[in-house]
């Protein structure tokens, strides 16, 4: 997002968090990376849809852990399409410290356990997202590596609401689709 824009969103490499009004099943207590965000639009990766399928159901993988990386659906949009978070600094665009994206398997597999796959993404035209955030949809988080590599996808939604504290914390607690409380 441009500075101009009115939305305090930032760069790409924040989090959205959805609110608990947002009751679209692809969104509902979802927690999207987002992974490019400028003036033409946003693009981002569901953090907390984990499938029921490794990354070797899908490719040829030769790499012993790699086999075993669970893939999540990363978005309603592009689902034919693969992609890969890595925690292997030096490679690919970095987001925020311990993350990169834009890097092939190749580069990737020696993260072992730091390497998530991808299935889809979410996506936004210009100014949608601003919308969206300012209509109350989405909640506006700092990302850091954990949230990718190491929180449990189920309770990933509460977990970043706690930490974002005050009036967030407390929407944590709340009862609703996906919850686990």
């Amino acid at each position: 997002m441009s500075a101009d824009d009115g939305a305090d969103t930032g760069p790409a490499g924040f989090l959205l968090v959805a609110a608990p009004a947002l009751l679209d099943p692809n969104f509902s207590r979802a927690v999207v990376l987002i992974v490019s965000h400028d003036d033409q639009g946003a693009f981002g990766l569901v953090l907390n849809r984990p499938l029921d399928k490794k990354l070797s159901d899908l490719l040829d993988v030769d790499d012993e852990v790699s086999r075993d990386v669970a893939v999540h659906l990363g978005g309603p949009v592009g689902t034919d399409k693969l992609q890969f978070i890595g925690g292997v600094e030096g490679c690919g665009h970095s987001l925020v410290p311990g993350v990169v994206v834009g890097a092939g398997l190749d580069e990737l597999c020696g993260a072992g356990h730091l390497l998530r796959a991808f299935v889809g993404y979410a996506g936004w035209g210009a100014g949608q997202l601003e919308r969206e955030t300012e209509e109350g949809s989405w909640i506006v988080a700092p990302a850091a590596a954990r949230h990718v590599f190491d929180v449990p996808a189920d309770e990933l939604w509460a977990t970043v609401l706690r930490e974002l504290g005050g009036e967030y914390a407390w929407m944590a607690l709340e009862d609703g689709p996906g919850s686990e409380n």
